[in-house]
């Protein structure tokens, strides 16, 4: 997405204060989001995040499948206390709209109270009403049921207070601590966003160089004409590019134009010649390899005479294919020598086709070849690479060749004298064979230069006037602006030797947005159905 397009759906998210106004109306975020964590003696113990927002509690938590969001006020004995609870799926980042939300309080010596809702108008948002019986202190879980996708939260230990005002007045005051940036569930929602832990993680120091996709030698063919003559299509059709053919199949036949029987006289002459000539090589074979077992010659004579008699029986077959094809049997059969796609047709049926003209082109892509040309400069610090990534040109996907079985092929070739880099070169499996051979490439040799320590996507840098920046949750809505210093670059990974600790989540995918906001008015994006 171009920076254009981002900032025109930034501006279309922001356009969603209005949704405020929807039947699904509650409070407005109008203290701008800058709330500061408090542990509210008994409140929140175990939530990821908890604390008072706007006259109530405001947790979020996180499950392998779920994040949940949720803002309710403080418990009193008969009083409803409502919750907005917003759920978002994990695995797609998107608004959980079927199911149900199940609340329940638990512990204190009381009977177990269970309170149920299901989606509200808005897509992601349940609405379930507590109204506890029973003054004492009472554990919080708020369950999600949606078909097959089942997550339950424990948001910790709430107190349920005698009165209203004891329980209002449970909360502590906001204090002033670093502003905050408010970006609402309603706009994560409508946008390509996604958040990411900070995990620690080994990664390493990679070079990065242009490459190129290509087969291995043995994995493509070029198929020439054995003979002169008229090109026709087999009994299963004319070769068509993008065809899957198998070895052995046959693509084309060709007819050769014989003048008459003086040349059918001399293809049956060069038969019988070729055929003396194979059992000749057959003979000198037999003969060789009964002196090899007498110890009267080496090794190496009998792979000579094995190797002329291979040569022998090519010519041989060769005539018999020219020979039969002037007896009219229909053409010389020319068949595909391996596995793969018909990547080039140079031929059409009914033309004349030379001896050695280039008919197909047969590449097998089951697996690529990764050639990365590394700088003379940056050799020395490879050593042996410990793997590789690379990135298509035009595309900001990172494709690792630690996930697609990838092996180091060589790393020893000379420098060119010319371009003075020399190619580093990988193998690796292509599934659905989804790449394609000849793209170019920027590649990643991994050297032996490990970090340790606090990683995070790539996608949640953003560049902030020459600061590396990304976004830290506070809570589900709100994000604290924190610059970081980056170790190294791994393909989409990045390590960070400060700003961030392992345990914070930040925006993974939409952190240009966030930025965005943060620079914008105050306002931007406030009011939604809460």
């Amino acid at each position: 997405m171009s920076r254009l397009n981002i900032l025109a759906a930034a501006l279309l998210t922001f356009g969603l204060c209005a949704c405020g106004a929807s039947q699904d109306q509650g409070h407005d975020h109008a203290d701008g989001g800058d709330h500061a964590h408090d542990d509210h003696g008994g409140h929140g113990e175990g939530d990821d995040h908890g604390h008072g927002h706007g006259g109530g509690v405001v947790v979020t938590d996180f499950t392998d499948t779920a994040e949940l969001f949720v803002e309710f006020p403080p418990f009193a004995v008969g009083r409803e206390s409502p919750f907005a609870a917003h759920f978002t799926r994990l695995d797609s980042f998107e608004p959980v709209s079927t199911g149900e939300a199940i609340v329940r309080l638990t512990g204190g010596g009381a009977a177990e109270e269970v309170f149920r809702a299901e989606p509200s108008a808005t897509a992601g948002i349940f609405r379930p009403v507590a109204v506890p019986r029973h003054a004492t202190l009472r554990r919080v879980t708020v369950e999600l049921r949606s078909g097959d996708l089942v997550s339950i939260h424990d948001l910790g230990e709430y107190q349920v207070y005698t009165t209203a005002s004891e329980a209002d007045a449970s909360l502590p005051e906001e204090e002033e601590g670093e502003t905050l940036v408010p970006f609402l569930k309603e706009q994560q929602w409508k946008v390509d966003f996604a958040t990411a832990p900070v995990l620690e993680r080994s990664l390493s120091r990679s070079v990065t160089a242009p490459g190129s996709l290509t087969v291995s030698p043995n994995a493509e063919a070029r198929v020439a004409a054995p003979a002169d003559g008229l090109v026709s299509a087999p009994q299963g059709g004319f070769p068509e590019l993008g065809q899957i053919v198998e070895e052995g199949d046959v693509l084309v036949r060709i007819t050769p134009r014989l003048g008459g029987d003086l040349d059918r006289a001399s293809l049956y002459a060069e038969l019988e010649s070729a055929e003396a000539a194979l059992e000749a090589a057959q003979s000198e074979t037999q003969r060789v390899e009964g002196l090899l077992e007498d110890g009267a010659v080496p090794q190496r004579r009998v792979d000579e005479a094995r190797a002329a008699e291979r040569q022998a029986e090519a010519r041989f077959n060769a005539a018999r294919s020219r020979a039969n094809a002037a007896g009219g049997s229909g053409g010389v059969s020319v068949r595909a020598p391996i596995d793969g796609g018909v990547v080039e047709v140079n031929v059409t049926p009914g033309a004349y086709a030379t001896s050695g003209e280039a008919l197909f082109h047969i590449v097998n892509d089951e697996t690529l070849r990764l050639v990365a040309r590394v700088a003379e400069a940056d050799m020395a610090s490879i050593g042996t690479p410990k793997g590789a990534w690379f990135r298509i040109a035009g595309s900001d996907m990172v494709r690792d060749l630690d996930e697609l079985n990838g092996r180091l092929v060589s790393a020893r070739a000379s420098i060119d004298p010319v371009t003075r880099t020399a190619p580093v070169t990988f193998e690796f499996d292509n599934p659905g064979e989804t790449l394609r051979a000849g793209a170019s490439v920027t590649a990643g040799v991994r050297t032996g230069d490990v970090f340790l320590g606090p990683v995070i996507p790539a996608s949640a840098i953003v560049d902030d006037a020459g600061q590396d920046v990304v976004y830290v949750m506070a809570d589900g809505e709100n994000w604290e602006r924190r610059v970081v210093r980056i170790a190294l670059r791994d393909g989409d990974r990045v390590g960070i030797s400060s700003g961030l600790e392992v345990g914070d989540r930040v925006v993974s995918r939409g952190a240009y947005l966030v930025h965005l906001a943060a620079s914008g008015p105050a306002e931007a994006g406030h009011g939604h159905a809460h």
